[in-house]
């Protein structure tokens, strides 16, 4: 699973990737803020660095190539 660490100025938000749907330029993404865990459906938007989705009131740009592969424990 993908998972991004954004800082949104006050605490860390953990993303993990679910599912991107490419024909409808959407990703689906669990978040996980303050101990609290909710699954959200982003659109993918671009711009010259790439795909990336907005969050928060800020509308902080996440970069999709920013997502690191999380090794799997076996």
């Amino acid at each position: 699973m993908a998972e991004y660490l954004h800082y949104d100025g006050e605490e860390f938000v953990t993303f993990d990737i679910l599912q991107i749907n490419q024909d409808k330029h959407e990703v689906e993404v669990a978040i996980t803020n303050r101990g609290k865990i909710t699954v959200t459906t982003f659109e993918i938007l671009s711009d010259e660095n790439g795909d990336y989705i907005e969050y928060g009131a800020m509308y902080d740009k996440i970069y999709l190539a920013d997502f690191e592969e999380e090794p799997r424990n076996e």
